[in-house]
């Protein structure tokens, strides 16, 4: 049966738009001067469909893993991408069409995939351990080539992690560990856990704890501090029950507090204090650290979601659910398990993040795509970026122009740099109808001063989730790739 085009869906039109190829583009044009201590990779993952969906209703998350590289060395940048090959990928290449129902489900999906595991491998992309790895929160990690990106299979970590990892995990920098979880699958009558994890920074596992939690909820992300681990559980619950009974498989319950784990780093479940706060969806940070005895979480939250319906079925719309940058303060010593929450800045934005090498440490300046004109910024697009100072509240802005889409924002240490700001932000940016895609890099100080320079890809790349930059001179990246001294 030959491949049709794709349904109607806000996700695979305009920015979102799949362009179901793989490219080696050795040289790319640049506009602008491109910094000379600007010297490493910058990666990117995001859902992209090899096949058309067979569910009526396909969601952002769904798609399969393709991973863009670019890499900057000597003024020059290269570019290549590749499908994650995941076992589900390639049965599906095999038989010539998608098998698998949204996000998996068991309802929609064909009996030739029995056996084989939904995994997308779709959502982050990170170096620990010497390895590059494709991350989702409902498979194991998968490893690629760092340089060529080919697919080397599922990290299992010697038996440790056979089922879910976290498309968060966090690197603390200053051990240089990784810190994981991951949701354990649910068997009837048993109450939900999660695994938690702790890999040093070689790849090897050592530490492994089962941590019960309150409902089965999507942990997409979770707060590391300097000693102390949070698990937040929010009101985004996932309910097999209710999917068999035509409801939705993911939903939003407004009834639901978020709960938040506190437990001491290296501690056991017995030790996990359960905090409180009001309904929050909250999927990304940009830090967390701890001070006076207090944790600090600043967090991209919202009353609610729009990319899931309540449990009843009713969709919020973007402008219900916009996501503004707060604080999120725990304080153990307070006599109070309620958790405080302030608002840092309210602009519309998706994914913060701060300079990477201090996370679990304090942190200033929080970095993220934003949205000023559109109505929609997921499905319209994200039209601009800003860096928020946390401490003044003092912001940083450029807007695209109407109709833009612009990706995460990402910190990218100049090589030698110390500083939080000593360096460069990229984004990559599609412009409305434009036939090509733009790897914007400015100066992290100045964003309003515009893109110093603009690297060129000759066609459009579909907007994807998440980036991580590793310089030339940042450990994992020589863990990874010893001895290079040219990437391309």
């Amino acid at each position: 049966m030959a491949t049709t085009t794709y349904r109607e869906s806000p996700f695979l039109t305009g920015h979102h738009r799949p362009t179901r190829m793989e490219v080696d583009a050795p040289d790319l044009f640049i506009h602008g001067e491109l910094p000379a201590d600007l010297a490493g990779v910058f990666y990117r993952n995001g859902a992209e469909p090899l096949y058309p969906p067979v569910d009526e209703d396909y969601h952002w998350f769904d798609g399969d893993g393709m991973v863009y590289a670019f890499f900057f060395e000597d003024g020059r940048v290269s570019m290549r991408n590749r499908w994650v090959r995941t076992d589900k990928l390639m049965l599906e290449i095999k038989a010539g069409r998608r098998l698998f129902g949204v996000h998996g489900n068991p309802l929609t999906t064909d009996p030739l995939a029995l056996g084989t595991r939904y995994n997308t491998a779709n959502t982050n992309i990170i170096l620990h351990g010497g390895k590059l790895l494709a991350l989702m929160e409902g498979a194991p990690p998968v490893e690629l080539d760092p340089r060529t990106l080919d697919t080397l299979g599922e990290e299992h970590y010697g038996g440790v992690v056979t089922t879910t990892f976290s498309a968060h995990p966090t690197i603390d920098y200053a051990t240089g560990e990784l810190i994981n979880i991951g949701s354990i699958a649910r068997r009837k009558g048993t109450a939900p856990e999660l695994r938690y994890d702790i890999i040093d920074f070689d790849g090897r596992p050592i530490k492994t704890e089962t941590i019960p939690v309150p409902h089965q909820s999507m942990l997409h992300t979770f707060f590391v501090t300097e000693n102390h681990v949070v698990f937040p559980v929010t009101p985004l619950d996932i309910s097999i029950t209710r999917a068999a009974a035509g409801g939705p498989l993911v939903a939003w319950d407004p009834g639901r507090p978020t709960k938040l784990g506190v437990m001491p780093r290296t501690g056991t479940a017995a030790q996990v204090r359960w905090f409180e706060a009001a309904p929050r969806q909250m999927m990304h940070q940009a830090n967390v650290w701890e001070q006076d005895g207090r944790i600090i979480a600043d967090v991209a939250a919202a009353e609610g979601t729009s990319l899931f319906p309540d449990i009843d079925g009713t969709r919020r719309t973007h402008r219900e659910t916009r996501q503004s940058l707060r604080r999120w303060t725990i304080d153990p010593g307070a006599g109070t398990d309620i958790v405080r929450e302030e608002i840092l800045n309210d602009r519309d934005i998706q994914f913060p993040r701060p300079d990477d090498r201090l996370m679990t440490r304090p942190s200033r300046y929080a970095f993220a795509n934003s949205n000023q004109r559109s109505v929609d910024g997921r499905v319209d697009g994200m039209d601009s970026v800003v860096c928020v100072d946390t401490r003044t509240g003092a912001e940083d802005s450029y807007h695209f122009g109407t109709g833009a889409a612009a990706g995460e924002l990402i910190f990218a240490p100049r090589v030698g740099g110390a500083d939080e700001l000593d360096g460069y932000a990229l984004t990559l940016v599609h412009r409305a109808g434009a036939a090509e895609t733009e790897l914007m890099v400015f100066d992290a100080r100045n964003l309003a001063g515009g893109p110093l320079a603009r690297v060129v890809i000759p066609f459009a790349i579909p907007s994807g989730f998440h980036c991580n930059y590793y310089a030339v001179d940042n450990p994992l990246y020589g863990q990874a790739m010893p001895g290079v001294d040219q990437i391309r």
